[in-house]
């Protein structure tokens, strides 16, 4: 996060948040701090080496991964222990020297906001567990405003919704991320996805543990998830984030510190705060964009209370 990355464009968006002026594969390339060469960075990661008991957490910015990379890590580990490491060190897009991924110890839970044809491309042929989130779109963007906010403290709703609107933010839309995903299923019908809704993870944590202990297929008895649900509830990491328990990777630690900011990850945690953040002729904008975007077809639903 240089002062470069921290400045504002005209339209009042971060440079970091911004849309890139490149593509590869038909997809923008994500510019991530302390990414030295972002295009080179997407070979690299395409060419990344896979193991058969990888697991992948896919999911649009702000959808919970945080939160699902630590429930995967507990029962994977079958441990109640939290994950020392925030998620950050095996976050594709952000780890500029990929060695330090290709050293991690099986099983790996790599994870990633990045479309499938910047992914892995080994993905395919060791049958790669791909945990895929979803989450309303008004939360999520209300989400990625105050994630954004810790960075540029003038930022506005506004000016997020009409570049999310207009299409000129880092990331796809949403819609055209889970566009990718619905295609990459009909192209490899038998590839183990796990689709999980963010609102029914917050709302039936039971029903969801057990679903990820199968598709994970790891012990679960119901004495052992429970132990997990407890130790990942909100009020828990929020806790531990708090108290700086978690280590960032050394280049964003560094940046962070270069430039005084504490990005947090880890807000409210509930379902339909759009409802006390946006205005009414602001949601009536979201809801216009959702409508179109869903008119162009679109495999999901969204959960929004």
């Amino acid at each position: 996060m240089s002062s470069d990355v921290l400045n504002h464009r005209p339209d009042g968006i971060p440079l970091s948040l911004a849309r890139s002026p490149w593509e590869a594969y038909g997809s923008r390339v994500h510019v991530f701090p302390s990414i030295a060469d972002p295009v080179k960075h997407v070979e690299d990661v395409r060419n990344l080496p896979m193991r058969e008991d990888d697991v992948i957490i896919a999911a649009y910015p702000k959808s919970g991964t945080h939160w699902v990379w630590e429930v995967t890590h507990m029962l994977l580990h079958q441990t109640t222990e939290h994950e020392r490491r925030t998620k950050e060190h095996l976050m594709l897009e952000a780890t500029p020297d990929l060695q330090t991924i290709m050293d991690e110890p099986s099983p790996r839970i790599i994870n990633s906001h990045l479309e499938f044809t910047h992914l892995p491309q080994e993905i395919l042929t060791k049958r790669t567990k791909i945990i895929h989130l979803i989450r309303n779109p008004k939360d999520t963007l209300i989400s990625l405003y105050y994630h954004y906010l810790a960075i540029a403290a003038d930022f506005t709703v506004q000016a997020l919704l009409d570049a999310a609107i207009q299409n000129k933010l880092m990331y796809p839309s949403q819609f055209d991320y889970l566009r990718q995903m619905s295609q990459f299923q009909k192209e490899h019908p038998d590839h183990p996805v796990l689709h999980i809704y963010y609102e029914e993870m917050n709302k039936d944590p039971d029903r969801i543990l057990r679903k990820l202990a199968t598709f994970l297929d790891v012990a679960g008895s119901d004495e052992f998830l429970q132990e997990v649900k407890e130790a990942c509830k909100f009020e828990s990491l929020k806790k531990i984030e708090e108290e700086e328990k978690k280590e960032l990777p050394e280049n964003l630690d560094r940046l962070c510190k270069e430039n005084n900011v504490k990005v947090k990850m880890i807000r409210k945690g509930i379902v339909g705060d759009w409802k006390n953040e946006l205005t009414k002729d602001q949601s009536d904008q979201l809801d216009a964009y959702i409508a179109r975007e869903m008119d162009k077809g679109l495999d999901f639903n969204f959960i929004y209370e």
